[in-house]
């Protein structure tokens, strides 16, 4: 485990300094960085920390809820090579994680857990980080159980895949201008994702936290092309400081 987390670190860090040098480079758009500075560091923090404790809560409770019926089931799933199950598990987790993400944008209730993340107008890839207690809650339940309960990810897999999520997590909010090329019919890209934080009618668009596949399918679909690249972004309205520990919480 120490392997593990001194690995997750490592990347983290990498990441950072990738992402933070590809944004000086080649930024998509004039941006204010110290506009919400220290509430995008006091989110930060939160967010490593509730994401891990989420995360463990969710893992201990996998392998103490994991229906016995379902053990044949995933065992043949379970010896695969490594290299696809960590796959699939993205592909499963993402696939799940589209729907609970449509679900806080179609409902008033759960719109109070993400609403939050939205209020960032100055996307980039550390303001990405900006997310209530509850949004990580809901998160960490298919990234944690589905690579225990499911794949049974080993430590070293696992660490693996969360570099990935990570990698993703850094990539769809950052500023930058980059052209995928048909790899754009597979994954989002931070345009893709841009649109989905505008403070139009689009933010009920591009749900996609990884693929697009599912907004292509289910119809929450909208080609970046359409959007002005300086569309706004944010909640469209100020708010009202008074209310962000509530925001921070998600209720």
């Amino acid at each position: 485990m120490k392997d593990r987390f001194w690995y997750e670190l490592s990347t983290f860090f990498v990441l950072v300094l990738v992402f933070e040098l590809w944004e000086r480079v080649r930024p998509a758009r004039e941006i204010n960085r110290f506009a919400s500075l220290k509430i995008d560091v006091l989110s930060f923090a939160l967010a490593i920390l509730l994401n891990r404790l989420c995360g463990n809560f969710w893992a201990a409770t996998a392998n103490l809820v994991t229906p016995k019926f379902l053990i044949p089931s995933v065992s043949a799933i379970q010896g695969l090579p490594s290299a696809a199950k960590i796959l699939l598990a993205i592909i499963t987790v993402d696939f799940i994680i589209y729907w609970i993400h449509r679900a806080q944008h179609y409902s008033n209730t759960l719109w109070r857990t993400h609403a939050w993340h939205h209020s960032v107008e100055h996307l980039y890839w550390f303001s990405g980080f900006r997310t209530s207690f509850f949004h990580s809650f809901m998160y960490a339940i298919p990234s944690a159980m589905v690579p225990i309960i499911i794949f049974k990810l080993s430590p070293l897999e696992a660490g693996i895949g969360y570099s990935i999520a990570l990698l993703i997590q850094f990539w769809e909010h950052t500023n930058v201008k980059v052209n995928i090329g048909p790899l754009k019919y597979l994954i989002i890209c931070p345009t893709y994702h841009r649109v989905h934080h505008s403070a139009t009618r689009h933010c009920r668009m591009n749900l996609g936290t990884t693929f697009t596949i599912w907004d292509r399918i289910f119809g929450t679909y909208v080609d970046p092309a359409i959007v002005p690249e300086d569309v706004p972004l944010g909640l469209g309205e100020p708010i009202d400081k008074k209310k962000i520990p509530r925001m921070m919480i998600g209720v």
